[in-house]
């Protein structure tokens, strides 16, 4: 017998699906979809697909067709999207644990009891605002030169210009929102403490 009802099994595995969903999104760059000399790029808050690159010897930069990872955390383009940076991935390894332990709970007794269960709520919540407020800031990071470029040069901070969002900016927010209401649940996730022994008188 696990130590979570029927309410906080729910919790867990809609729990661990909403911090994975965050998690995908916020590692892949399809964040962000603009045009660089006709070709479709895409940039997350680490991550980008497609960017152009001057060989050695030419004065015109190609598009590279592939998708990497800046190459250290200072080219990172945007201080806004170096913290969304941190702040997600410190949200997401935060509902993670929360999730997997209390997966774990839905299998194995003792593990959550209801002071532990509205513990994991409040992780969770904070864990939710963390992913959130990376997401709220990543448009702040519009004003950086590569986007401008892929974006008409006409975006700026919370200005899109010829850009659009795209579906792992979505996932991660969706993430976000599920984990932040979520967290609400776990105050009704665990079995309820027995008041104690029932007496008994012999006879």
């Amino acid at each position: 017998m696990g130590s979570l009802n029927s309410c906080g099994a729910f919790w867990a595995f809609t729990s661990f699906l909403a911090a994975l969903g965050a998690s995908v999104g916020f590692y892949l760059p399809y964040w962000l979809q603009g045009s660089l000399q006709g070709t479709t790029v895409y940039f997350g808050v680490f991550r980008r697909c497609n960017y152009p690159h001057i060989a050695s010897g030419s004065l015109t930069p190609v598009i590279v067709n592939e998708c990497g990872r800046y190459a250290t955390f200072d080219d990172i383009p945007s201080l806004s999207w170096k913290i969304a940076t941190l702040t997600i991935g410190v949200g997401c390894g935060l509902a993670l644990l929360v999730s997997f332990v209390a997966i774990l709970a839905v299998c194995i007794d003792g593990i959550m009891s209801p002071t532990v269960a509205r513990s994991a709520g409040i992780f969770q919540f904070c864990a939710g605002l963390l992913i959130g407020g990376g997401v709220a800031l990543y448009p702040n990071g519009w004003d950086s030169p590569e986007v401008n470029q892929a974006c008409g040069n006409r975006s700026d901070a919370y200005v899109m210009g010829d850009c659009k969002f795209y579906w792992s900016f979505y996932l991660t927010a969706a993430g976000a929102g599920i984990t932040i209401l979520w967290s609400l649940i776990s105050c009704h996730a665990s079995h309820k403490k027995r008041s104690g022994p029932v007496p008994y008188t012999d006879i």
